[in-house]
């Protein structure tokens, strides 16, 4: 995901924006819900010395914003912090990340975390080749359905972001044919018509590029100044994301 995405437009334009969404009542409108039963799906960091332990808790914290915020009865807990020496990590693939952290972690370490609903991230100095093109954060579902990877620099929803991909949450523009040439055979059952991001207004909920991240998984029953964030049948990861974590308790 790119993190320098760079939108123009005039300062007639902003100002327009601000007045019709200042006429068209609250910034982000979002129904009361009250969640009965919470599954808890906890991640484990892999980082250098560098990254303190405030900015991982960030990153937690924001992921558990947006599950609140979109009625999602799950929880991010931080697992744990495993400090290693990443010197020696090279490439940007996801699979030789793995085969590196597995080679300096041990088997014993990662099988544990390969559960269903547990995660492992492995976040790399922003000086790392992995972010050299502006990559922030990557997850291949192919590969992984526990993994990703994080650049030091990523933006705290970045974690989210591809959390949401490892549950088969998509982005807004991605076509479900292209969705289906990506993916494994055996993983197309998980391809929802309704497990897309959506923009509204000049932002976007979680699974999209906008310029503005909103704190939400696409629904039709949120809206950001009076525009819905989502429809039922294309746009509704807020529902996709109550089925995954009730898959899994």
């Amino acid at each position: 995901m790119n993190k320098n995405l760079v939108v123009g437009c005039t300062l007639l334009g902003v100002t327009s924006l601000f007045f019709i969404g200042k006429r068209s009542g609250e910034e982000l409108s979002l129904p009361k819900c009250t969640l009965d039963k919470v599954v808890e799906t906890p991640v484990h960091f892999f980082a250098d010395e560098s990254l303190s332990n405030n900015r991982i808790q960030a990153f937690i914290e924001y992921s558990n914003l947006v599950l609140k915020n979109s009625c999602v009865p799950m929880e991010r807990t931080l697992a744990g912090i495993t400090r290693i020496n990443l010197s020696d990590f090279d490439g940007q693939g996801s699979g030789k990340l793995h085969q590196q952290l597995l080679k300096s972690v041990g088997s014993s370490t990662l099988e544990p975390m390969q559960d269903a609903g547990s995660y492992y991230v492995l976040i790399l100095p922003k000086t790392h080749p992995f972010a050299q093109d502006g990559t922030a954060g990557t997850a291949h579902v192919n590969f992984s359905r526990n993994f990703l990877v994080l650049s030091e620099d990523a933006e705290v929803h970045i974690l989210e972001h591809e959390l949401g991909h490892l549950a088969w949450a998509w982005h807004n523009d991605t076509p479900q044919y292209w969705l289906k040439g990506q993916l494994l055979s055996e993983h197309h059952q998980h391809i929802k018509p309704y497990a897309f991001g959506a923009l509204c207004r000049e932002a976007g909920t979680i699974m999209t590029y906008a310029e503005k991240t909103l704190p939400i998984y696409s629904s039709p029953s949120f809206e950001y100044y009076g525009k819905a964030c989502g429809d039922e049948e294309t746009a509704n990861n807020a529902q996709h994301m109550k089925e995954f974590a009730e898959s899994l308790m």
